[in-house]
């Protein structure tokens, strides 16, 4: 109960849509107090402090130097860190490796950069992890050593909201992700006896098969990779509506980084505009303006193999 205690006393902005408070299973969560429409930012946060070193060359001595340089309201809200809401750290190193986030960083000239900037984020830090998650963090803020999380769908109040660690989770099986993470997720991907559960698995192994087909690379290969290009150009279009219609029924499909038509993945958008066959304009258009990837899969699957007088154009376009 005394980290219980301790994280009372984070301090949450006034206009904040949500609250803290323990989280069944997985000590301290953040919960909606309002409905949160997708879209919608929860919460932009400043670090408490920044270390400009890559995460492996952050030492001890690292931490505690910018601990003390802080002011004293600043440094007690620090010292109310605990280990999963209940003990202290064992050191400052394990706090900030649990509580800190990569950044964005400015160089010399004022210009966002992605040099090493690792900040502790105090509140973004109580946001827990689900596998199907409700938010997300943007890759980029478009501010400078600031952080946001973003509501990805409708949040109703009472609801926790959560985020996915890494981009790469959407590709991996439960025993892939909790090997990965080194703790047992409860999310509605995770948690067996569902027909989401029984289903996941499926959908995210054949969601990174396509992945790999469109863009000739493993979605989790790791190291450096020679030039790549698309296994397949043909017909890529349906290749993509099946990946957003996968992604659409693994609750991961989101438009928060490049907003287009009606939610239309970008390569989907461009591609759908491809067509120059009269017939072939049509189904595509028609399937566009479907309201779920389901009915514009089931339209689009029409095109599959059908001639159309852009695919030369088109076809050269994906091996460039």
């Amino acid at each position: 109960m005394e980290g219980h205690r301790a994280y009372r006393g984070l301090r949450v902005p006034d206009d904040a849509p949500f609250e803290l408070k323990p989280s069944p299973g997985r000590g301290w969560g953040v919960f909606a107090t309002r409905r949160i429409g997708p879209g919608a930012t929860i919460l932009k946060e400043e670090p408490l402090f920044v270390i400009r070193k890559p995460t492996p060359l952050i030492r001890e001595q690292d931490i505690k130097q910018a601990v003390l340089q802080l002011p004293a309201g600043k440094r007690q809200q620090f010292l109310l860190l605990r280990d999963n809401a209940s003990g202290t750290f064992a050191s400052m190193q394990d706090a900030f490796a649990e509580n800190s986030f990569d950044l964005a960083s400015p160089d010399e000239s004022g210009r966002v950069t992605r040099l090493p900037a690792q900040g502790l984020l105090l509140l973004l830090s109580r946001f827990n992890y689900s596998c199907v998650p409700n938010a997300k963090i943007p890759s980029f803020t478009g501010d400078a050593l600031v952080a946001a999380i973003v509501a990805i769908r409708d949040i109703a109040a009472g609801e926790e909201i959560t985020f996915c660690y890494s981009f790469d989770m959407q590709f991996r099986t439960r025993r892939e992700r909790h090997e990965a993470l080194r703790f047992v997720c409860e999310c509605r991907g995770c948690l067996p006896g569902n027909l989401f559960r029984e289903l996941s698995d499926a959908r995210r192994r054949l969601y990174r098969g396509l992945t790999y087909l469109v863009n000739g690379r493993d979605a989790l290969a790791r190291g450096r990779q020679g030039p790549v290009s698309s296994i397949i150009t043909d017909p890529q279009f349906v290749y993509h509506i099946l990946i957003d219609f996968l992604r659409e029924e693994e609750g991961l499909l989101d438009d928060l980084d490049e907003p287009r038509p009606r939610g239309l993945s970008r390569a989907v958008y461009l591609l759908a505009g491809a067509f120059q066959t009269v017939d072939n304009v049509a189904i595509a258009a028609q399937a566009m303006a479907q309201d779920t990837w389901w009915k514009r899969l089931d339209l689009v699957l029409k095109l599959y193999g059908r001639a159309d007088a852009a695919d030369g154009t088109v076809a050269e376009a994906m091996r460039m």
